[in-house]
């Protein structure tokens, strides 16, 4: 595995400073979260779009409106929201629905990033971290700097979410099949972060591969 180049994005006119964006990534219940909340307490600026992306669907609005429209009333809930599950059982099931759903809530996860990320350089940001579930799948490399990716062991995933989020074995291997592979996020990925030991082993694994992005860009960086 050969990191690329640095290549830090290009100043704007509207924030007229180097900028430095990394993607975080990994499969279903691999530890991208546990990571990711590592980096925010070193002081990185982190930004979860699946956060986003959950937003769309769980708050009533033109998201939810434009679901139902798409799928049908009866995946709204009693509280004017998506029923998620039920959602996910079809569109895992269903690569066009998948497409569908997909367009309606990633159009309005990028403006809702965009505005996020706008206001971080306005803050003075030097460094951002994209926490992406679908950074490979959409082939988003070319956006970032850097691409971590997080793996574990595949009955650990499974059985962390079966625990965790009380899904079932086949919601959870339904999403890993839509998901690329492990061996291709260590064929495209810059670094890898193997949550494959205790909490402090990868802590000091994912802090290792922040020092590591740090030196490759100096002087950028010194705000990580």
């Amino acid at each position: 595995m050969t990191p690329r180049r640095p290549t830090i994005i290009p100043m704007s006119s509207t924030f007229p400073v180097p900028f430095v964006r990394i993607g975080l990534t990994g499969g279903i219940g691999a530890g991208k979260s546990t990571v990711a909340a590592v980096w925010r307490e070193a002081g990185v600026r982190v930004i979860d779009l699946d956060a986003h992306s959950r937003a769309v669907l769980d708050v009533p609005g033109e998201g939810v409106e434009e679901a139902v429209a798409c799928f049908g009333e009866q995946f709204r809930t009693a509280r004017g929201t998506i029923d998620r599950a039920a959602l996910a059982r079809l569109v895992f099931a269903d690569a066009a629905a998948r497409a569908d759903l997909e367009r309606i809530v990633l159009t309005r996860v990028d403006r809702a990033v965009a505005a996020e990320e706008d206001a971080a350089r306005a803050a003075g940001e030097r460094v951002l971290v994209h926490d992406s579930p679908l950074l490979l799948e959409k082939d988003h490399e070319p956006d970032y700097d850097r691409v971590v990716a997080v793996l574990a062991r595949r009955e650990d995933r499974i059985e962390r979410v079966i625990r965790d989020r009380g899904k079932d074995r086949g919601y959870v291997e339904s999403i890993m099949a839509a998901q690329v592979t492990d061996l291709e996020r260590i064929r495209r990925a810059d670094h890898l972060v193997l949550n494959t030991a205790g909490p402090e082993v990868v802590r000091a694994r994912a802090l290792h591969v922040l020092d590591v992005i740090r030196e490759a860009f100096g002087p950028v960086a010194d705000s990580i």
